[in-house]
């Protein structure tokens, strides 16, 4: 099956919860929106906010599923990569 590329282009808080990427955004009528996705069906993570934070477990969960984790500049190009090192592979 293929993997799917996540980009996260707005303000979010991602945390793992049983075994999936959670996704908080604030919306504008004061409530949040949550969405999951599956650890598992997930490729490459593309992080181009300033105002996004995700924790150290999700960053654990997503290199053992060999996913890429992309962050970009104030500019919207890719300025850093997180790659699993076990391996080796995509």
């Amino acid at each position: 099956m293929m993997k799917q590329t996540i980009y996260i282009g707005n303000p979010a808080y991602l945390s793992l919860r049983l075994k999936q990427l959670e996704v908080r955004q604030p919306s504008d009528d004061r409530e949040t929106m949550v969405r999951t996705i599956p650890i598992e069906d997930i490729g490459v993570v593309l992080l181009d906010h300033p105002q996004i934070t995700i924790t150290h477990a999700l960053l654990g969960a997503l290199l053992e599923n060999n996913c890429a984790v992309v962050t970009c500049s104030a500019t919207h190009m890719p300025s850093g990569l997180l790659l699993p090192l076990d391996g080796h592979t995509l």
